[in-house]
């Protein structure tokens, strides 16, 4: 278990410890009075969870201490006090409220979540974009470049292996003439259509 899922298991264990409370409370005051709004409070500050099944389970936990709450004080502690009718439609009016409230915490959740998931997923993103830094040591020679492991790569393959650039073979001018002067006669690369030598190359 992480710090995180933690510190949701020890805040909800509180939120229940103060919804029995508030039971408490409820069983020694009448009928008719509005002991749910304490409930309310306890499942509008639930927001703080960032977790919807904890929210869920906060909000069950609070419905069946509000029903719990009049069957137990109509039937043994005050029998005949406030009217049944008034008990239940008071109690009815609390688990409407309460899970209004619910819903809309967890909706508030939801986005939470998912503007979470857009910048967790930016973030991986960042983190996977591959870019060039620093200074390249490479041959004088063949111009190859030594990586880290001390393999030497040409540069196409280093450069396409390290970021996001491809290449596509062309011809300069100056090598364009350089190589019709050098082969006048022989059929050769310089002769090839620019459609072919422009094709698209990966090592």
């Amino acid at each position: 278990m992480d710090i995180r899922s933690h510190h949701l298991s020890l805040f909800l264990i509180a939120m229940i410890l103060v919804a029995s409370l508030v039971f408490v409370v409820d069983l020694v005051t009448p009928l008719g009075w509005v002991v749910w709004l304490p409930y309310i409070g306890l499942v509008f500050f639930a927001s703080r969870l960032q977790d919807r099944t904890s929210t869920l389970i906060l909000s069950g936990i609070c419905t069946a201490f509000i029903i719990l709450g009049l069957w137990v004080d109509y039937l043994y502690i005050d029998p005949g006090g406030t009217s049944i009718g008034a008990g239940i439609f008071n109690r009815l009016m609390g688990v409407t409220v309460l899970w209004g409230i619910a819903a809309l915490v967890m909706r508030q959740q939801r986005i939470e979540g998912a503007r979470e998931d857009v910048v967790r997923g930016m973030q991986e993103s960042l983190a996977n974009l591959k870019t060039l830094r620093g200074m390249l040591p490479f041959c004088l020679s063949c111009k190859k470049i030594r990586e880290g492991n001390g393999y030497w790569s040409g540069i196409e393959t280093f450069v396409t292996k390290h970021s996001m650039a491809e290449f596509r073979h062309e011809l300069c001018p100056e090598c364009e003439q350089y190589l019709q002067a050098q082969l006048p006669r022989e059929p050769s690369i310089v002769t090839c259509p620019r459609e072919l030598l422009s094709s698209p190359h990966r090592d």
